[in-house]
C-alpha cells in the first residue's frame, strides 16, 4: 500500500497517509483540513542490505564514482 507524506497548508502539520484510491481525498490528522500539499519522500526498502550506489561506487548524480572529482556534477 502506498504511504504518502502531506503538509497541511492550514496548520503546518506533516501527515503520513495511506491513500487507497484516487477518489479518496486525504485530510490532515491534526486539524481535519483537506488543503494538503504532497511532499517528495525518499524511497525506503525495509531490510535491504544492498544499495545500487554502494555497488556502483557511490554517486550523487547517477554517474558511478563521480562525486568529489573536479568537474563532476557534484563538485563545487
Amino acid at each position: 500500500m502506498p504511504i504518502y507524506e502531506y503538509k497541511c497548508e492550514r496548520c503546518g502539520a506533516t501527515n503520513e497517509l495511506i491513500v487507497l484510491g484516487k477518489e479518496e481525498a486525504p485530510s490532515c490528522k491534526a486539524c481535519g483540513s483537506s488543503d494538503l500539499t504532497k511532499l517528495m519522500s525518499a524511497h525506503n526498502i525495509a531490510g535491504s542490505t544492498n544499495s545500487y550506489a554502494g555497488e556502483a561506487g557511490g554517486s550523487c548524480c547517477g554517474s558511478p564514482n563521480s562525486c568529489d572529482r573536479p568537474g563532476s556534477c557534484c563538485g563545487g
